[in-house]
Formats: structure tokens, C-alpha cells, sequence
């Protein structure tokens, strides 16, 4: 970092014993020095001295003084020094102080991330992790599944080594299933039939190979990373051995950046810069269609996005409502989990949707199936705000929207991890000091 402008040394020559305020002056001048924004200070305590009074003080005579001398310098740009030295001059009461003028060769320093510096994935992740082994029946991963409510789980060997993991669709394309546990109860419940296992298939037979892994050693921010540059939702942890110990997740991480910002603000100055704002940030021209679009219409919209919701705007572009695919299954019949939505898809165009599954849809529109309400951020406002929105009141994603209320894109919690992690990526910057 360049530092423009005349620049110049300032030093501080005061004893061990000054006092300010009942604190040690050298400690208090640091802090009227962090708090008019200057650029950094370093304290220097002397072995040996002596001044006006002629009486050297040393550390080898402490049975004479132990009022050794004290040194505070700092460099910065001459108007902050000039703003400064009235109130550091006026808190020198024995002692001196001075001004050199200095060339400044470079000056670099790390920014501030996101994420708290030295916190690693150990200290956060969750350590009772459920799993199954290559031999476990499918039938009792669906169990395993749905009575955690889980979207995958991991398969690991007899010593807990990562061999695969298993994700609803998995169970869906892979082993055949034509709806997955929960709509196959609900499904015998209404006496409507009763969705057959094809075979008594295992885990190994319908796993995908390998699951993305960290160790507890490493930092939050480096998992941070790799979870943005790879669009994960999990990493698992594993020790040296490849033992699986914990999973953590994108919420565990996010949650961190909370955490250190709470932090940062109880300080006297803050340490996390999450100064870039929401714009800059989310996905631009999210998804989105009128209060009047076909729930057909929807539902191809949802199938198509990754993210799995689309916003409703009215006639003037602003945020009437959100729809997720759990919203137009709740809405329109039964509660069934997201891998039947390309079935329910079919069945909405005129298809067949399998063992007769009741789901009164035709002819809704957007408006009867939205989410009325729905919390929107502005572009301009801080990536903070957002985050603390979405840990707080648990949402996965945010419609932006600019000054007029207009929607002009979205935020998820992929796109905020995304964000963060270029952030806390480190390294120099090379702006000028404010």
C-alpha cells in the first residue's frame, strides 16, 4: 500500500511509570492513535536512559528506578499527524516529542476478512455425522435419510473412511425409486398404492465415489473458498487417516462471519471489513415471473434454476412475492420433497405422475402459490446486513431490489459464501491510507 502525500516519522519519548487517566500513557496514547485513524504504531521500551534530570535508568539498577524509557513512533501522512499531535502533546506532561520528515519506500498490510483469523473447520463443524456403510440396504438409507431430514449421507468403511456419499436424487436416478420415502407413505396413506423397492440394491451400488473432504487444521476461510470455487453445499472433515470426524456446512461457516462481526463491533475499531455491498454481490437478473404465469410456467422455471425458487414481481418490477418448489407442492396439495418435482412437472402438462399422487394444481397462477411474505434487501446496503438477515431469520436466499423497489437480482446463501470467500482470500492491498 502507497501512502500519498508528504509523509513524516512522529516519535514519543515518555517513561514506564507516566500514567493517563490511571492507565499507562503509552497505552493510552495507542489508543487516541488507533481511534483518529492512523495507520499503525510501534511502542519500543528501552534497557537504558537517561533524561533532563541527568539520572540513568537502567534495567540492570532496579533497586533504583524501574522507569525505563519508553519509545512510540509511528509514520503516516503529515495533515493525520498535524490533526493528532494537539491532543498526544497535550498527554506528554514529562517528555518529548518530534517530527521527522521520511521517504516511504512501501507500505503494505493485509486487509481484513470476512472470516475470524487462526479459526479452523475443527473448531466449528458437527461431529455426530449419520452414515452407512457400502453394505447398508437402500431401503435403510431412505430411512436414514428422511428421519434426519437430510438432502445426502455419507458411506464409509469399517474404519470410518470416506468411500462415497448418497444424495436424494441418487436414490431417485440411481436405484430406480419412483418417489422417495416420504410421498411413498404419503402415498399408502391415501390408499393410493405403495412405491416398490427394485431389488434389495446397497449403498455401494448407488453411491457417488469420493466426497470432498478438509482436515480440522484447516482454516475457515480456505474451506470458505473451496466451497465457493467448487459450489459445495458440505465438506467433510477427516483426520490424518482419512477417518471422517464432522461435516461442515455452508450455514456453519456463514454463521462464523457473524460471530466476528458481533465481535468486531464490541471493539474500539473494527477488524472485519465487510464494506462491499449486497450489489456487488448477488446474482444479477434473477428469475422471476408475473403474479398471473402459469403454475406449469413456474414450476419449469423453478426445474431450470439451480437455485430452486423464482421471485413474482408485478406489472411495475417490484417484489410481490417467492415461490420455492416446497411452496407450490404445500400450496396446491400434498407436501412432497423436491426429487418428485419433475414428476409433478410432467403431470401438470397433461403427463402421469406415478401411484397416483393427489396434487390439485391445474389452473393455479403465481399469486395463489407465493410466499406473500418476503424480506428484500437494497443493493446498496452492506454485504453485512444481509448475512446477519439470512442467519437470523433463516433464509437461503434474498430478492435485491434498488431504490424504487424495482427486483434486480438475487442473493443466496452460495452467492454471499462466494463473496466472502474473495474476500478473506488475503494478501496486500495496494490502496492508499483514507
Amino acid at each position: 500500500m502507497g501512502i500519498d502525500g508528504n509523509t513524516q516519522q512522529l516519535w514519543i519519548f515518555v517513561g514506564e511509570k507516566d500514567r493517563w487517566q490511571g492507565k499507562p500513557l503509552y497505552l493510552a496514547i495507542l489508543e487516541v492513535l488507533q481511534r483518529r485513524g492512523c495507520s499503525g504504531a510501534t511502542v519500543f521500551r528501552g534497557l537504558a536512559g537517561f533524561g533532563a534530570n541527568s539520572l540513568i535508568h537502567t534495567v540492570l539498577l532496579l533497586e533504583l528506578s524501574t522507569d525505563l524509557p519508553i519509545v512510540i513512533t509511528l509514520v503516516d501522512r503529515q495533515d493525520r499527524l498535524q490533526r493528532v499531535l494537539p491532543e498526544i502533546c497535550e498527554m506528554v506532561q514529562e517528555g518529548m516529542v518530534t517530527l521527522t520528515p521520511v521517504e516511504v519506500v512501501k507500505y503494505t498490510h493485509r486487509v481484513p476478512g470476512p472470516f475470524p483469523p487462526g479459526l479452523t473447520v475443527g473448531e466449528i463443524m458437527t461431529r455426530k455425522v449419520v452414515s452407512v456403510v457400502p453394505e447398508t440396504p437402500v431401503a435403510e438409507v431412505l430411512d436414514k435419510i428422511v428421519d434426519g431430514g437430510l438432502r445426502a449421507i455419507p458411506v464409509v468403511d469399517s474404519g470410518g473412511r470416506i468411500l462415497g456419499t448418497i444424495s436424494e436424487e441418487d436414490l431417485l436416478t440411481l436405484a430406480g425409486l419412483g418417489l422417495p420415502a416420504p410421498v411413498r407413505v404419503e402415498v399408502a396413506e391415501l390408499g393410493l398404492g405403495e412405491a416398490k423397492m427394485p431389488g434389495a440394491r446397497t449403498a455401494r451400488e448407488v453411491m457417488r465415489p469420493a466426497m470432498p473432504s478438509v482436515t480440522p487444521e484447516t482454516t475457515v476461510s480456505d474451506a470458505a473458498a473451496q466451497m465457493a470455487d467448487e459450489n459445495l453445499k458440505r465438506l467433510a472433515v477427516v483426520d490424518e487417516s482419512g477417518r471422517m470426524i464432522g461435516i461442515v456446512s455452508r450455514s456453519d461457516i456463514l454463521k462464523t462471519v457473524i460471530d466476528a462481526l458481533e465481535e468486531a463491533e464490541a471493539s474500539p475499531r473494527p477488524r472485519v471489513n465487510l464494506a462491499t455491498t449486497v450489489e456487488a454481490s448477488m446474482q444479477p437478473d434473477g428469475v422471476s415471473v408475473g403474479l398471473d404465469a402459469p403454475l406449469a410456467d413456474v414450476l419449469d422455471h423453478i426445474m431450470e434454476s439451480r437455485s430452486r425458487y423464482v421471485v413474482v414481481t408485478d406489472a411495475q418490477g417490484k417484489v410481490s412475492g417467492i415461490i420455492t418448489e416446497g411452496d407450490i407442492l404445500k400450496r396446491a396439495g400434498k407436501k412432497v420433497r423436491p426429487e418428485v418435482m419433475r414428476a409433478v412437472g410432467a403431470w401438470l402438462k397433461g403427463g402421469h405422475v406415478a401411484s397416483g399422487l393427489a396434487l390439485a394444481a391445474r389452473g393455479k397462477v403465481a399469486s395463489e402459490v407465493m410466499s406473500k411474505t418476503v424480506v428484500t434487501i437494497r443493493g446498496s446496503a452492506p454485504v453485512a446486513e444481509a448475512l446477519r438477515i439470512m442467519i437470523e431469520r433463516v433464509i437461503k436466499v434474498l430478492p435485491v431490489v434498488d431504490a424504487q423497489d424495482r427486483f434486480i437480482g438475487t442473493l443466496s446463501r452460495s452467492s454471499l459464501l462466494a463473496a466472502l470467500a474473495r474476500r478473506g482470500g488475503g494478501g496486500a492491498s495496494a490502496e492508499p491510507l483514507p
